[in-house]
């Protein structure tokens, strides 16, 4: 008998950028669902966890310190425990403190075995004030990786800004991260039914997406680096895997995300990688039309990332090369 996953979100945004807010009224949006909300901050008391609407149906405080940093204890073992409670919520939302890296909280849900029976993500929400948002990536890191890892941005207060300015922002945004969806909104009010039909995290969506995605595509400012490799002969399938494992293993703090279509020897199918730090999926896509050009397009973000070496390594598992070893 299939269980059905406990459908979670992650909600993160740099300090100020109206989490809380939105917070509030997608879960009013969303009366007719039972919610559960993690609420995390730094310190012995949890502010904005006092300030979540009542309907919701439980707010568990995690205050020890930053879920980023105490991922592994701490939040998967709340996450197990309330599995047990799974008949009295039908979501889960996470939101993340200001100052947090959200991929150690997407890297939890993606551990496989109990975690991937579950729990299923849905989406990365990311609040990002238009006021500050240039300023708060050009001076924290923290603040780019939030981009970077989430599915969706929410581009706030965008009253408070000229046309032109949001139009700048939505194309940077883009560039850091090609994939993010992005939403305008004024005082945390966003178009939520459009944000739950969304979902970043589905596989149709990163391939149609990455099929998009210009194949000499390339960024790099702020630490951050985008680009895109293209390889038109298959690949080894066992080869590759064990390759792209130890590949995140060494580099799991200079690769954050790759996403991609594959193209594998023998298999109709397109094969559809994403990976969160050291942690990856790899699931069918559609099948390949019989007239039509194979193609692998890869897209890599990350920091410090020397674009010809991770190509060279890739090489490595076409089949060709494969089969040359």
């Amino acid at each position: 008998m299939s269980i059905n996953k406990i459908q979670v979100y992650i909600v993160t945004g740099f300090l100020g950028s109206g989490k809380t807010t939105f917070l509030n009224q997608f879960i009013h949006y969303q009366s007719d669902k039972r919610i559960i909300v993690i609420e995390n901050e730094i310190g012995k008391t949890n502010i904005d966890g006092a300030l979540i609407i009542d309907s919701v149906e439980d707010v568990v405080e995690l205050t020890a310190g930053c879920l980023c940093c105490n991922l592994n204890e701490k939040l998967y073992d709340l996450l197990f425990d309330l599995e047990k409670r799974r008949s009295e919520f039908d979501i889960l939302i996470i939101e993340t403190t200001g100052i947090a890296d959200p991929s150690a909280v997407a890297e939890t849900i993606w551990t496989g075995g109990f975690m991937d029976k579950n729990y299923v993500l849905k989406n990365t929400i990311c609040l990002a004030d238009a006021q500050y948002m240039q300023q708060s990536i050009e001076q924290s890191d923290e603040a780019r990786r939030q981009i970077v890892f989430s599915d969706i941005v929410l581009l706030n207060k965008c009253d408070l800004v000229d046309k032109v300015k949001i139009n700048d922002l939505r194309l940077l945004i883009s560039e850091i991260n090609p994939f993010a969806k992005i939403f305008e909104g004024i005082e945390g009010h966003f178009s939520n039914q459009e944000i739950l039909q969304f979902s970043g995290q589905a596989t149709d969506r990163t391939e149609k997406k990455t099929a998009k995605i210009s194949t000499d595509y390339q960024y790099k400012h702020n630490g951050i680096q985008t680009f895109t490799l293209i390889f038109d002969k298959p690949f080894d399938f066992a080869h590759l895997r064990h390759t792209l494992m130890l590949l995140l293993h060494v580099n799991k703090h200079q690769i954050y995300r790759i996403k991609g279509i594959l193209d594998i020897a023998d298999m109709e199918n397109r094969i559809i990688i994403q990976s969160v730090y050291k942690s990856y999926r790899i699931e069918e896509g559609s099948v390949w039309g019989g007239d039509e050009i194979k193609l692998s397009k890869i897209v890599f973000i990350g920091h410090d990332v020397e674009k010809s070496s991770i190509e060279r390594v890739f090489k490595q598992c076409l089949i060709k090369s494969a089969h040359a070893t």
